[in-house]
């Protein structure tokens, strides 16, 4: 046998073992990863039978206050008392929050089997590659654009997840595109925080390239106004809500395919309405 013919084997021994170590280094991972997930779901519980508030009193408003412009009327979040329109899950922000003090709110996305606590890093590298629990690990977890206020504030809010073989995190988000009656059944997306449930209903989803313009954040209303119509242009569909520039809004983005076939799906949501505790 030559002397070429054996580092040519040699060689790809070493790649064989290599891409085996790889794998298991993956599949260990991802297994962490999940266990981890499926050790914070004690934190979200269902069923709990959460009691509605009364509605409040009606107050009669000072002169002045009557007087308020429709401007600031618009700013005022539409509030729902009915706590049956929300999902019937308790969190309990105060553990998540001494587990990793990064914790900001808890994302739900039925039709995309999202139920996890998401974190509020420096940057948006950190939780890449680093656990809920702070662990390193390739699987990172879901976590909210390092710019973007964590009070759900800002005109467009991001939520980043890696798009997981085993279906966690972001793995089902594209049921939306794939399925076209998951989005019919179940197109609400819900972030529970310590003062209350957020509920935005979907109005576009669509894949773009990597180097996508959908990633920025808007500095100011005009900016805001143009992305919501490019958002509703790229929809795979034509979804029933359709964004308003007076409503802010929450998306969801997740990575698909690799190499050169590797996009970005985005998911759009408008705000709806508030459930208060």
């Amino acid at each position: 046998m030559s002397r070429t013919r054996i580092i040519i084997i040699v060689i790809a021994s070493i790649a064989v073992v290599i891409s085996g170590f790889m794998l298991v280094k993956t599949t260990l991972e991802y297994k962490a990863a999940e266990d981890e997930y499926a050790g914070l779901e004690q934190y979200a519980v269902a069923g709990t039978g959460a009691e509605e508030p009364s509605a409040p009193e009606e107050e009669s408003a000072p002169e002045e206050e009557e007087e308020a412009t429709e401007e600031e009327e618009e700013k005022v979040l539409t509030r729902n008392y009915n706590r049956a329109d929300f999902p019937d899950i308790t969190v309990d922000h105060e553990s998540l929050k001494k587990i990793n003090s990064s914790y900001v709110c808890w994302l739900y996305a039925p039709g995309a089997d999202i139920n996890h606590p998401v974190v509020q890093g420096t940057d948006n590298e950190f939780y890449l590659h680093h656990t809920f629990e702070m662990k390193k690990n390739s699987s990172g977890c879901v976590f909210m654009d390092y710019e973007v206020d964590p009070n759900l504030t800002s005109w467009n809010t991001f939520f980043y997840g890696h798009n997981m073989k085993n279906g966690t995190m972001f793995g089902h988000l594209k049921h939306y595109i794939n399925n076209p009656s998951i989005y019919d059944k179940n197109r609400y997306i819900y972030v529970f925080r310590p003062e209350g449930i957020y509920r935005y209903e979907i109005f576009s989803y669509y894949f773009d390239p990597t180097d996508s313009k959908m990633y920025y954040t808007c500095k100011t209303f005009k900016e805001y106004r143009a992305y919501i119509r490019e958002a509703a242009k790229k929809s795979v569909r034509e979804c029933e809500a359709r964004p308003d520039p007076d409503i802010n809004i929450v998306t969801l983005v997740t990575c698909s395919g690799s190499g050169s076939n590797k996009q970005r799906f985005f998911v759009h949501g408008k705000f709806k309405d508030v459930y208060l505790y």
